[in-house]
C-alpha cells in the first residue's frame, strides 16, 4: 500500500512539472442545443469540448480545416517576449500568425488545412478560430535560478472555438491553459529552459488542440497483423 501511494505521488509530481497545455473548461450542450453544465477543472488536468451532436456522436472527420488567425488585441501581453518595450507591440501582432502555422502543422493530420487571409470566407469543413486571453513569457533569469520551485514559469490562455461551415453550428468550443511550468535553466522538449519560452507554448498548445479534435490521435488499440478467432 506504501509502495502505492509513493508511485501515485510521484506520477502527480512529474504532470504537474511538465510544461504543456491542457483544456481548463468544458461546456457541454445537448442534441438540442441546451447547455447540460459547466465544469471547470481546479488543475490543468481536465479536457473537454462544448458540443451540439446527433444523437451524442460528435463532429468529425471534417473534408477541410480552414484556420483564422486567433484574436489578440485584448489579450495580457508581457514577461520576456522582445528585447525592448518598444519591440513589443510587433511581436504581439506577430503571435497569432505564429500559432496560425503552428496549428495548420497539426490539423493537417486531420484533414487538409489551410490559414484563412482576411477576406476570406470558408464554404465547407471546419473553422478553428478563438482568442487570445493572456500571453506571458516569464523570466528567463529567474528561471535558471529557481525555476525548478516556479518561478519565472511562462503561462497561455486561450479560447478555441470549432464551426461545423456546413451545418452553420459550432461543434466545439474549450479554453486552454498551461506554459513552462517548473521547468529550470536546462528545459526540455517541450519548454525553452532560458530561451524565449512563448514559442514553446505556442507549439505545446497547438498539438493540444490537435490532440484535443482527434478520435484516437496515439492509434492506441491498432493490430499490426490478422486477429485470428480463438
Amino acid at each position: 500500500m506504501y509502495m502505492k501511494s509513493v508511485i501515485v505521488f510521484a506520477s502527480s509530481i512529474l504532470l504537474c512539472s511538465c510544461a504543456d497545455m491542457y483544456v481548463t473548461k468544458t461546456e457541454v450542450s445537448t442534441p438540442g442545443g441546451r447547455t447540460a453544465g459547466a465544469i471547470e477543472a481546479k488543475d490543468y488536468g481536465s479536457k473537454g469540448v462544448h458540443m451540439i451532436t446527433n444523437c451524442g456522436v460528435g463532429a468529425h472527420n471534417p473534408s477541410a480545416i480552414y484556420i483564422r488567425p486567433f484574436c489578440i488585441d485584448t489579450a495580457v501581453f508581457r514577461g520576456d517576449e522582445a528585447l525592448s518595450d518598444g519591440e513589443m507591440p510587433i511581436r504581439k501582432a506577430l503571435t497569432p500568425v505564429e500559432f496560425a502555422t503552428d496549428l495548420k502543422e497539426q490539423l493537417e493530420k486531420i484533414a487538409p488545412a489551410r490559414i484563412l487571409k482576411d477576406s476570406e470566407t470558408p464554404r465547407t469543413g471546419w473553422l478553428v478560430e478563438g482568442e487570445f486571453t493572456l500571453v506571458d513569457g516569464g523570466s528567463p533569469y529567474a528561471r535558471f535560478f529557481v525555476g525548478t520551485f516556479g518561478a519565472g514559469q511562462s503561462e497561455l490562455v486561450l479560447h478555441v472555438r470549432v464551426t461545423d461551415v456546413d451545418r452553420r453550428v459550432v461543434v466545439y468550443e474549450f479554453d486552454m491553459a498551461g506554459g513552462s511550468r517548473f521547468q529550470g535553466r536546462n528545459g526540455t522538449v517541450r519548454a525553452s529552459g532560458l530561451g524565449r519560452a512563448t514559442h514553446f507554448d505556442l507549439a505545446n498548445a497547438a498539438e493540444r488542440i490537435y490532440l484535443t479534435l482527434s478520435a484516437n490521435p496515439y492509434r492506441y488499440g491498432e493490430r499490426s497483423n490478422l486477429s485470428l478467432p480463438e
